[in-house]
């Protein structure tokens, strides 16, 4: 008797995946959750064996998501199903702790098998995504990570007040530290995260994350 939670903020999305959820399982219990916040407090009050977790949701924190939901419990398989660019994003989410990703527009037969996959405990991704990966391990070269791992806390500081418009002078002092401080700790953002202005490093927050709310302090 599974209990799964699909949180999406698209009626129609979540009666379509409860529907397809109920013709792989017997006697399956469906819970949904139109936030990532009902999504969390749902889920402490219930333990599931499957999450169908949406990314663009209100509320939405990107991986930090993964790692609330395994926080109420460890060993919970979660799906994403998202629109977003699965050649981008699977690996990302993959490597955060989700069992698997879909996208939004797969065929019934294969979010059937998803669903049924990731609801097993074993890992899915579509054959683009798992062609990817492969040769990327092959060819030794490095997957797409969340680019916010790279940062230690205090960095996340100064990048959440930089992407909220403050100068330098204005961080110092709500950090209490010296200016040139705030300088040596942009310049390490910039060169962790590949960019050299805050052009550059806007686009990059809206390509990883779209319209998340990032958890950065």
């Amino acid at each position: 008797m599974p209990n799964i939670l699909i949180v999406d903020d698209h009626p129609m999305i979540c009666f379509g995946m409860g529907a397809m959820a109920e013709s792989i399982a017997d006697d399956v219990t469906l819970f949904f959750a139109n936030s990532f916040q009902k999504a969390i407090d749902q889920h402490c009050r219930q333990q599931m064996d499957l999450i169908i977790l949406d990314l663009g949701l209100p509320g939405g924190l990107g991986v930090e998501m993964i790692r609330r939901f395994k926080a109420v419990q460890p060993d919970i398989n979660i799906l994403i199903c998202t629109s977003r660019d699965e050649l981008f994003n699977a690996p990302i989410y993959i490597q955060s702790g989700a069992k698997g990703f879909l996208h939004k527009y797969s065929t019934e037969a294969e979010t059937k098998n998803a669903i049924k996959t990731v609801l097993e405990g074993k890992k899915y991704v579509s054959q683009a995504v798992h062609k990817l990966m492969v040769s990327n391990l092959v060819n030794n070269e490095p997957l797409p990570v969340d680019p916010i791992r790279a940062l230690s806390p205090r960095e996340r500081q100064v990048l959440a007040l930089l992407l909220k418009g403050k100068w330098l002078k204005e961080i110092a002092q709500e950090l209490n530290v010296a200016v040139p401080t705030v300088g040596t700790q942009k310049a390490k953002i910039f060169q962790k995260l590949n960019v050299t202005n805050m052009v550059e490093l806007s686009r990059k927050m809206d390509a990883y994350y779209e319209n998340d709310k990032l958890d950065l302090v």
